[in-house]
């Protein structure tokens, strides 16, 4: 009796279903979603593959919203309303009133004959990690830049759909079967990166608390390579980047990938070539505060200047006229190769699509007056570096003397759970083990030197860089601090650049001290 009344029912509100559907045929309604043989497919859910950090954990789909699917069935109407906003339910049920399935968001599970809770992947989460490094899709779910667009193919969408058994004119028809296709919508799939999510997480949270409205840091791997955190500001919101696009400051930029000038980070290059060309620790020079190099006069940022100083005093100081005159002992040349060897003025591909810019370095017949050699003595002229370049040059100096290139891709993984590993270059020995521990010990020294570093583990150097560009008449500095911890034995090199900063002490070191206390603690 039950079960008569039940399909009396049904039949009645198919009934009543039929009679709208003609009427809205008759006005010249379309009929969505219709299909040849008896089906009606509807999309339930989409998403991409994921991005991993490291360890696994991803960057990506990390949380999930909840979509019904719902068939046109007396009962369910009463079952949506309780559970979806007023605007979603309103368009779900002027569907259902047609005959047709609705999709719609929910705020919890539902459960009831005619319902289907499907989980939607949440591609970007509010305070996305890595929105520089990812990229962004457009509106047809196809990548447009970083990550979405080099692994486009492997992280295609996967389209979650529902199909009903449907009449001719494509209505559902009550009591026909339902069939749910997932379509890999959570497969494992995707790209593991080098990065390790809690030190991204770490160091942005460091860099969006700091002064640093403009500019970039890189976590390296000092024995390896591999970066651990990379960050850029300003950032961009990727699930909505029309936001972004109109603003001045270039959000879509990876500055970390931008060669800019150098400065004084440049110095502990410079100090390697002395010492690996024979000049000794014990070379001095008194810095009256300026020096004449082809009636160019270059200033020492102490207009007073620092009387004499060794090696190790220099670097402390940042002395601009006591470097001019240590790159007067070696060939110019011995300089250059050895920027080139340890990656500056090349090109680093992360993957097809994050790419570090080439920057420059000087030809030799660039540098045949005595000025232009005083420039780059200090890192200015044309030298231009990336601080990705700048933080792997920074290791290949503290770590024994290997340049390691920087890697971003640590493997694939497939859906069924294994993985492809990416092929690291080959390292280059650049530097002497002895050359490498007399820099270390040395940037060692200098961070004690300098104020704004408290962490005791650590060595490292600031830059403030002159850039030619002037607004209103001051003009723009790039700020660093590259350096390295633990100070014993180096496991990590992070730089940091600060465009249109003030100094390299004031700007950038505190966020460097920052990082490195907060990785000593945690360690």
């Amino acid at each position: 009796m039950k079960r008569a009344v039940s399909v009396f029912f049904c039949l009645i509100f198919s009934l009543a279903l039929l009679l709208l559907r003609l009427f809205s045929i008759a006005a010249g309604g379309s009929v969505p979603g219709a299909q040849a043989g008896g089906t009606l497919t509807v999309e339930a859910a989409r998403g991409r593959g994921f991005i991993y950090d490291r360890n696994g954990l991803p960057f990506v789909n990390e949380t999930a919203q909840l979509a019904a699917v719902a068939a046109p069935l007396e009962t369910v109407p009463r079952i949506l309303r309780a559970v979806s906003g007023a605007e979603d339910f309103a368009a779900a049920y002027a569907r259902l009133s047609k005959g047709y399935p609705a999709v719609l968001p929910v705020r919890e599970e539902v459960t009831g004959r005619g319902v289907f809770t499907v989980r939607a992947p949440v591609r970007y989460s509010a305070d996305f990690l890595i929105p520089h490094i990812a990229g962004y899709c457009d509106a047809t779910g196809h990548g447009v830049c970083g990550l979405e667009k080099t692994y486009d193919s492997l992280l295609s969408e996967r389209i979650c759909t529902v199909t009903f058994d449907a009449d001719a004119a494509g209505r559902v028809l009550c009591g026909g079967n339902t069939r749910i296709d997932d379509g890999g919508l959570w497969s494992r799939s995707g790209v593991v990166l080098t990065i390790e999510k809690r030190l991204q997480a770490m160091m942005r949270d460091a860099m969006l608390r700091s002064d640093i409205r403009k500019g970039a840091a890189v976590l390296l791997d000092a024995q390896t390579g591999e970066i651990r955190a990379m960050v850029s500001l300003p950032e961009f919101d990727p699930a909505n980047p029309q936001r972004s696009l109109q603003s001045a400051d270039a959000p879509f930029l990876n500055r970390a990938l931008c060669p800019v000038s150098v400065g004084s980070v440049y110095k502990m290059l410079v100090a390697a070539a002395a010492l690996e060309q024979g000049v000794g620790e014990d070379f001095t020079y008194t810095c009256t505060g300026e020096t004449l190099q082809d009636d160019v006069t270059f200033h020492c940022h102490l207009r007073a200047g620092h009387g004499t100083l060794d090696l190790a005093g220099a670097m402390a100081e940042s002395c601009n006229p006591w470097f001019i005159h240590l790159l007067r002992e070696i060939p110019v040349d011995s300089l250059l190769n050895l920027s080139r060897r340890m990656g500056l003025g090349s090109a680093v591909t992360l993957c097809d699509d994050v790419v570090c810019g080439a920057g420059t370095v000087p030809e030799s017949g660039e540098l045949q007056t005595d000025a232009a050699r005083a420039n780059i003595a200090f890192g200015q002229g044309r030298l231009t570096a990336a601080p990705l370049q700048i933080a792997a040059a920074t290791a290949a100096c503290v770590n024994g003397g290997t340049y390691h290139e920087p890697r971003l891709i640590d493997a694939i993984l497939h859906a069924d759970g294994s993985r492809t590993a990416m092929q690291a270059a080959m390292p280059e020995h650049v530097l002497s083990a002895g050359t490498s521990e007399r820099i270390r010990r040395l940037l060692i020294y200098a961070a004690g030197q300098t104020r704004q570093i408290t962490c005791a583990d650590c060595g490292g150097k600031t830059a403030t860089a002159q850039t030619g560009i002037f607004h209103a008449g001051r003009e723009q500095l790039n700020t660093w601090y590259s350096g390295f911890f633990p100070a014993e034995n180096p496991q990590y090199v992070l730089t940091i650049l600060c465009e249109d900063g003030t100094s390299g002490a004031g700007d950038c070191a505190p966020v460097f001290d920052a990082v490195a206390a907060q990785m000593e603690k945690n360690h």
